[in-house]
């Protein structure tokens, strides 16, 4: 019996929106983690010339990767809607076409055996929660922090001639708290509304002073909405961190998979507004804020790289669904340097991840300081300027199509992971084309922006890039180096997403938009 084979990775979006356009259409397949057994990994290499995932094959016949199956499906959609026939579908097409005849023969399209390799183990820590009774009614951090989110009156008022964003006057909220869980007084409602202060649910919104909770005219705000920038703010993280800081992210990279395979449409776009909608994004919002309490300090070299990679990729996909996705030039500079994470008691923006962190704070392209300044304590956070690696590029995925693929890297084999990155990105056409009969070499705009990192000079570069590629594609540059006869063009960056139902990220956007969508829903 014919199948579908994909190749694929734990940690890939590309693979994650194959799989759920099949299962859009009811079309099974099999898959072949090569994340579980990295052995198979030579199988695809060998079948198919390619380091990148998703490989697809139908049967034997190797259709490519993501977009050109998406492609194919999408031409099977057409086609079924343009020639009517009866009871036909994408699935009976598939039984047609695919299932019906024999299946694949080739050894290296078999399903691997015995057990997955041993990914990382590590115990998932389980806390005791928090628990607040109001009016007899028993509520978690989580269950509570979202009715107030959701139900809370919130505006934008000013005092004194200083506006404050998404706040609330004391008076209205001891209606509101009496009004959501039923108080009967609103004594009652201003103590609970105390307690919530206290347990920093609720911030005094000036920045002196430090008015406690009551029925009055001060202005209070909830804590999303205090550090508006600050993704990872949703609650005030009590517990210490019993994980590694790495698996504390692996764990999050697992529950965002699960919350992005759950919300991909058959054309395998992520639907934002369903992922904020589902129970598990309002768990993620909680479980993220461990970040708080991670330390940086003290972090090794190959340590701090893998876990800054694995937090940037993470916090991108997490910001364009909590703030927008930013459409233009200047909108994007300020995505990247105003929407933040806490860590470790510092807040660390995009570019200081990128540029600060792991750039051994270098200047941003386009910028003309370095992110941390002389007196800035996060300076002393930064790597190592002797440990940077111009490899990064390949690992860091900014939400773009034009971004390398979302991978997980670890601290035991980042060397390596770093490699493939590398290689699996400059094979791709899109990001490295070299025309033998011209000598023109088109580069990603990432090697542009860049350039330092990886060499001195244009020659430098080429070389360099060189490094990276395998095969024809390695030779035919290396022959153009050596004939001098080489020139080199940067394509156009594609800033596009495969999102659908988000919302605009604009300068001095804030996380009440989104919430506000999701208001509206529940009411």
């Amino acid at each position: 019996m014919g199948r579908i084979t994909i190749f694929s990775i734990e940690e890939c979006s590309f693979c994650r929106r194959l799989k759920a356009a099949l299962t859009a259409r009811s079309i099974p397949y099999t898959d072949i983690n090569i994340s579980h057994y990295p052995q198979k990994r030579a199988d695809m290499l060998s079948l198919t010339d390619r380091l990148t995932v998703p490989q697809v094959f139908f049967n034997e016949e190797h259709v490519g990767g993501a977009e050109e199956t998406l492609e194919l499906l999408k031409k099977w959609d057409e086609e079924i809607a343009r020639d009517g026939k009866p009871n036909e579908t994408p699935y009976t097409r598939y039984v047609d076409q695919i299932e019906s005849v024999a299946g694949p023969y080739d050894t290296r399209l078999a399903p691997p055996t015995g057990p997955p390799a041993i990914q990382n183990m590590h115990l998932t820590i389980t806390r005791p929660k928090e628990i607040i009774e109001i009016n007899g009614k028993h509520y978690t951090t989580l269950q509570l922090m979202k009715e107030l989110v959701l139900k809370m009156p919130r505006e934008d008022l000013s005092s004194w001639g200083v506006v404050y964003y998404d706040v609330f006057r004391g008076t209205d909220a001891v209606t509101a708290l009496r009004d959501i869980f039923q108080l009967n007084t609103r004594e009652e409602a201003t103590q609970l509304g105390m307690k919530l202060q206290r347990k920093e649910y609720i911030k005094h919104a000036a920045s002196k002073g430090d008015h406690t909770f009551g029925d009055n005219r001060f202005l209070f705000r909830l804590r999303p909405f205090h550090t508006p920038n600050v993704l990872n703010s949703f609650c005030a993280w009590k517990h210490p961190v019993e994980n590694e800081p790495i698996n504390v992210l692996f764990d999050l990279n697992k529950l965002w998979g699960k919350l992005e395979a759950r919300h991909v449409n058959k054309e395998g776009l992520v639907d934002h507004t369903a992922i904020r909608r589902d129970d598990y994004y309002w768990k993620f919002e909680e479980d993220v804020c461990e970040v708080q309490n991670i330390e940086l300090k003290g972090m090794g070299g190959k340590t701090k790289i893998a876990f800054v990679l694995n937090l940037y990729n993470l916090m991108i996909r997490y910001g364009f669904i909590k703030m927008g996705i930013p459409a233009t030039d200047r909108n994007r500079h300020a995505f990247f340097e105003q929407v933040s994470v806490l860590v470790g008691g510092h807040v660390f923006s995009f570019n200081d991840l990128e540029h600060g962190m792991l750039r051994a704070n270098a200047r941003p392209p386009y910028r003309i300081a370095r992110p941390f300044s002389v007196m800035d304590e996060r300076r002393h956070l930064a790597l190592d300027p002797s440990l940077v690696d111009c490899r990064i590029h390949f690992g860091l995925n900014c939400g773009a199509k034009s971004c390398p693929p979302v991978k997980k890297y670890t601290v035991e084999a980042l060397d390596e992971e770093l490699r493939l990155a590398a290689m699996a990105f400059c094979e791709q056409e899109e990001n490295v084309s070299i025309d033998d009969s011209s000598g023109v070499v088109r580069l990603s705009k990432i090697f542009y922006w860049y350039m330092s990192d990886f060499a001195s000079s244009k020659d430098e570069l080429l070389s360099k890039i060189s490094t990276f590629l395998r095969g024809d594609k390695k030779a035919t540059l290396d022959n153009l180096i050596q004939n001098g006869r080489v020139s080199v063009e940067f394509m156009q960056y594609d800033w596009s997403t495969n999102d659908c139902n988000t919302i605009v990220f604009e300068k001095g956007s804030r996380p009440s938009k989104a919430y506000e969508i999701d208001r509206a829903y529940v009411a």
